[in-house]
């Protein structure tokens, strides 16, 4: 009997503790629950947008490496970049379309709208790799429209791994200006720099021995 009595208090005692705490059991695994399949929603729509986004960056690609390149590729290159950057804008596909753009604006000397896929660029990514590769090519084009102040400005390297090909394109905006003397420095100071780097020198070899320079001084 006593194992009885035993038996009845322990189901009474699992159903009071039941009553005064299941629902919040229920609502803690309910959490869980939505934790979980939120994450795991949340993965598969990032891998799904991924695949979208490379399938039109792939797209993109093939129709302005066409043999055939004509105005048609030119408004379907221009349809898969704006479509990659307003729907995967954070997206390093939509980075790769806007640079492709913009160097092939810049082959094309369409200069403004280099800039302007450059600047769109800098506006939507926290790398600053990418950000310095940008702005070295913007101060690029600002040299060749004649805006060489602007240009200068926009050469400070915040990250050195840059410090050496900001120094050359320096020197290649004092060059064009024919301000030699400045131009030997700042190739100077890139060469000094990538002097451990032997694939990196032989062109500002040559751009310092065009001013009359023996890199070998160096």
């Amino acid at each position: 009997m006593s194992d009885y009595s035993t038996e009845e208090e322990q189901i009474a005692a699992i159903k009071n503790w039941w009553k005064n705490n299941g629902s919040s059991l229920l609502v803690g695994v309910g959490v869980a629950l939505i934790i979980v399949f939120g994450w795991k929603a949340y993965q598969s729509s990032v891998v799904q947008d991924k695949t979208e986004a490379s399938v039109l960056y792939q797209q993109l690609i093939t129709a302005a490496t066409a043999n055939d390149f004509n105005e048609e590729e030119g408004s379907t290159v221009n349809y898969l970049a704006k479509e990659l950057k307003s729907k995967f804008t954070s997206s390093e596909y939509a980075i790769y379309a806007a640079m492709f753009i913009a160097k092939e604006s810049i082959a094309d000397s369409n200069f403004e709208q280099a800039k302007k896929e450059l600047n769109w660029i800098i506006s939507n990514t926290d790398d600053l790799r990418l950000i310095h590769i940008a702005n070295g090519r913007i101060a690029r084009i600002l040299s060749i429209e004649g805006d060489n102040d602007s240009a200068l400005k926009l050469l400070v390297a915040t990250d050195p791994a840059f410090e050496a090909s900001y120094q050359e394109i320096i020197g290649d905006i004092h060059k064009r200006s024919n301000d030699q003397q400045a131009a030997i420095e700042a190739y100077t100071k890139a060469y000094k720099l990538v002097k451990s780097t032997p694939q990196a020198l032989p062109l500002l070899a040559v751009k310092l021995s065009n001013l009359g320079i023996d890199p070998e001084t160096l």
